[in-house]
């Protein structure tokens, strides 16, 4: 217990108390040492008797490993395998202090071995972490997950060769490291393309609450009112055409929430959806509900929802929600991350509701059916694969505008198969069968979110309807008939959610307890008044003789307070972090035209909104 009592040791576990767990004795078949190797000065790693590095110079070995990587400032560097000591020592030197360097063991009782030699420096430099052994790989992911990829260009894998050879764990962890990388950045290249969009897009629709038809309500009014009951969630997957005859069967024992793609393929099969899911912040989405008769059907819409679907008289009433990320930090404690635009909802709603997505519909309505309280959730044309090299089930509005390009050289399996070139695909299993099934990158993320999501919503009973796309670990995977099987205790539910506000239509009196009084009106003032105080602080930083940098201003450290604003320049904000040389003058100037156009942005999506309020309000 010596390694835990010392004064650098008790440094490092106050800033890192998670260490202190690997000193708690753990049993393990592993003989681990370190030991001396021939090259004075020198350490390696044993297991068991075998050396995992060189027994002669295993700095030597380290160095000419690390010569084969370009480590830049900006990446993050993971090593895999602990056994050769001086490849960790290496690589932490080569790395500044606070650039993240993660190390990864496969056996916890390694590290009271190698602690006070090997360990002990390298952690209390700050940036350096350690993950070994089965008990903290969820702690590792979840320290990944929580990571600010703002600054990061890029992720480093380093492999110790004889540790990753011996345990294939050390393949399923990089395998999964790199997706969760993946679509980290991917969530981050989203966020610069979409989030000003994603902000415009909530001020509207929150200030137009209450105003006009359609009626808007939170989801949380409708927490957990569903349970002991069913639910269909219908995609648009290729298979979806072919399992209609099941839905149609089962339709008066589940409640039917279809995704914005799927609807026009159940309205022409005579199958009238209980609610529609949209989350696309583009007017996209229109083209899904155009020339249908909806005003029976409530849209389930998150705040970034395109407005011009809403402004038009399609829908009467419209369930908004909130995305929202849950995340443990390094230090243990819950985080919540909203959507751009979502933290704006509190000063409308009392309480909108926060919803968990995966980045699609399916992954939004999903966790919907989750926040409702369903017990059962069984998915519907949930293909996620190219089944039978088709994209959509036909009838969705994709395949009726591609049915306009058809000519004699142009056939619709024409048309699918030049898009699924154009895609980075791989092959995954097939639901309920030993073949595989052709699917693309990113519909292999959202199958990758379906498997993490089944795993926390154990209360949860769920099934695929489908023979034909990807498996889905977690998620049962049914043919109809064994689906008509499961349901046939299940009775009538006889549409008890009609008699809620939401789909009788009917408007309460005075103000909703969900809404703040005159919240609507506040938030348009209150934005008025953000937008004013800006463009004043902008010219009095301008007018000043004196050159110092914006980002110590005044205004700039308001700025950083109003997280709605300092979001839609998140992207300058970064390149300049990412690009330090530039001169300070440069960097003034990039900020300062970046807010200016934002301040033009948003003023040209609110002075239309004048009409729709009071002249003195």
């Amino acid at each position: 217990m010596s390694q835990i009592i010392d004064p650098i040791s008790s440094e490092i576990f106050e800033r890192k108390p998670y260490l202190q767990n690997y000193f708690k004795n753990f049993a393990s078949g592993n003989l681990w040492e370190l030991g001396s190797a021939k090259k004075p000065g020198e350490y390696y790693v044993s297991l068991n008797g075998e050396p995992l590095s060189s027994s002669f110079s295993p700095l030597t070995q380290a160095i000419r490993l690390l010569d084969t990587y370009s480590l830049r400032s900006t990446d993050i560097v993971i090593l895999f395998g602990l056994g050769n000591p001086h490849l960790i020592q290496k690589i932490s030197e080569t790395l500044a202090p606070g650039q993240i360097l993660i190390l990864i063991g496969d056996d916890e009782t390694l590290i009271p071995v190698i602690w006070d030699q090997i360990l002990k420096p390298v952690l209390q430099i700050p940036g350096r972490h350690l993950f070994s052994g089965d008990v903290f790989f969820p702690l590792f992911f979840n320290y990944l997950e929580s990571l600010p990829i703002e600054r990061v260009s890029g992720l480093k894998v380093i492999r110790n060769p004889t540790d990753t050879n011996r345990n294939p764990i050390y393949r399923e962890l990089e395998e999964k490291t790199q997706t969760v990388f993946s679509a980290k950045m991917s969530d981050l290249l989203t966020k610069f393309e979409f989030e000003r969009l994603w902000i415009k897009n909530s001020i509207w629709n929150l200030v137009h609450v209450g105003k006009k038809s359609p009626v808007r309500y939170p989801i949380s009014s409708l927490r957990d009112k569903f349970k002991g009951l069913t639910a269909v969630l219908v995609s648009a997957g290729p298979s979806l055409r072919k399992n209609l005859p099941w839905l149609q069967s089962v339709r008066d024992k589940v409640f039917v929430l279809s995704c914005d793609t799927s609807l026009k393929v159940l309205i022409k099969a005579g199958i009238q959806a209980d609610g529609v899911v949209t989350l696309d912040a583009q007017t996209n989405s229109f083209f899904h509900f155009m020339g249908e008769s909806l005003t029976q059907i409530p849209l389930f819409a998150d705040l970034v929802s395109s407005p011009t679907l809403l402004r038009e008289p399609m829908f009467q009433s419209v369930v908004h929600s909130v995305t929202a990320k849950y995340q443990v930090d390094p230090e243990g404690s819950l985080v919540r991350e909203v959507t751009a635009g979502g933290e704006l909802a509190e000063q409308v709603f009392t309480e909108v509701g926060d919803i968990q997505s995966g980045g699609s519909v399916a992954t939004t309505a999903f966790d919907m059916l989750r926040y409702m309280g369903f017990t059962s959730v069984y998915f519907l044309g949930q293909d996620l694969a190219y089944s039978g090299r088709e994209i959509h089930s036909t009838g969705t509005h994709h395949n009726e505008k591609w049915l306009t390009l058809l000519g004699r050289k142009k056939s619709l399996e024409h048309i699918n198969e030049v898009i699924i070139r154009k895609r980075e695909t791989r092959f995954v299993p097939r639901a309920g069968s030993e073949t595989s099934v052709l699917t693309d990158y990113v519909l292999d993320l959202y199958r990758h979110w379906f498997e993490e999501s089944a795993n926390t919503v154990t209360e949860m009973n769920l099934f695929n309807v489908n023979e034909d796309g990807a498996e889905i670990a977690g998620i049962q995977s049914l043919s109809p008939e064994r689906a008509n099987e499961k349901l046939t205790e299940t009775p009538n539910h006889n549409y008890p959610w009609r008699e809620l506000p939401i789909w009788k239509l009917s408007l309460e009196d005075g103000i909703p307890s969900y809404l703040h009084p005159q919240g609507s009106e506040s938030l348009y003032q209150r934005i008025q008044k953000d937008l004013e105080f800006m463009e004043a602080g902008l010219k009095s930083f301008e007018e000043n003789p004196v050159i110092s940098s914006f980002q110590e201003s005044d205004i700039w450290i308001w700025m950083r307070e109003q997280s709605y604003l300092r979001r839609m320049v998140r992207k300058t904000e970064i390149y300049i972090l990412r690009h330090k040389d530039l001169e300070l003058t440069r960097k003034n100037q990039l900020m300062i035209q970046s807010i200016k156009k934002e301040i033009r942005y948003l003023k040209r999506s609110l002075y239309p909104m004048m009409d729709s309020f009071p002249e003195k309000g």
